[in-house]
């Protein structure tokens, strides 16, 4: 990573507000839940995470839709095929005006460097802003037993571990891992990349269907910069008290660490 890299990513670590930190992940079934929720979050956060659901019921249409009501997206593609292939999805998805994309690592290194140069040249070729690309390492729905029945013989940690080496060597700009990952690579990477991490529950909430999890303190605490969360709060009676519940334990919990 050269010197322009590590300060703009330096640049973004140092002016995320409160309201930037929480992503809410919009995975709802049609369009008409999706207002539904985004009229009741009434803007108190700045960025949507639209996903395969949303966009598979209602098209990438509801891209602009959603971002004509004021919020910036983060489009969780999930990205994972032959780097040709990816080269060609990331010139369509160039002209969506996303600010996030996610691209799976165990794409290959290939695939991560060819997303990421075609992403520069379109954006330099446009003269506009370059949307911040996010590995996806280990879903959280998986453990070190489901890695298991597919043959590894390493424990996920290692695994994302390799992963986030792989796309940070090929110009990733942040990593999604489980909040229980967080700490573990900052002490072994460093500041210079950023980390969103789903998987984020309040101790009263259900775990579901996803097995490494933990709270918004704990990935705050240890260095997360973006919290994603969905049901925690579209299944709350009160949406807009959810977020600023929330908002006020990032916020503490930031507090908390600058007082150290």
């Amino acid at each position: 990573m050269n010197d322009e890299y590590k300060s703009d990513i330096d640049s973004i670590r140092k002016n995320l507000k409160i309201n930037n930190r929480l992503i809410l992940s919009l995975d709802v079934p049609d369009k008409l839940k999706a207002f539904e929720v985004l009229k009741k979050a009434d803007n108190k956060i700045s960025t949507i995470k639209i996903g395969l659901e949303l966009i598979y019921n209602e098209g990438f249409e509801i891209i602009n839709l959603v971002k004509k009501t004021g919020y910036k997206v983060l489009l969780d593609a999930k990205l994972m095929d032959i780097p040709n292939t990816i080269s060609g999805a990331i010139k369509g998805i160039s002209k969506m005006d996303v600010e996030m994309i996610t691209i799976h690592t165990f794409g290959g290194a290939s695939m991560l460097k060819n997303a990421n140069n075609i992403l520069k040249e379109i954006c330099i070729q446009k003269n506009k802003k370059r949307p911040l690309l996010f590995g996806v390492t280990v879903l959280t729905s998986l453990d070190d037993n489901d890695l298991k029945d597919f043959g590894f013989n390493i424990k996920f940690s290692d695994i994302v571990l390799r992963m986030t080496k792989i796309a940070l060597n090929n110009g990733i700009d942040g990593i999604i891992c489980s909040p229980n990952e967080v700490k573990m690579l900052r002490e072994n990477f460093g500041n210079n990349f950023l980390i969103a991490t789903p998987g984020i529950r309040l101790a009263e909430d259900k775990v579901e269907d996803q097995k490494r999890i933990n709270t918004p303190e704990k990935a705050i605490a240890d260095g997360a910069d973006f919290i994603i969360v969905g049901r925690s709060i579209i299944n709350s009676p009160n949406v807009s008290d959810t977020i600023d519940l929330y908002l006020k334990k990032i916020k503490k919990e930031l507090l908390n660490d600058k007082s150290c």
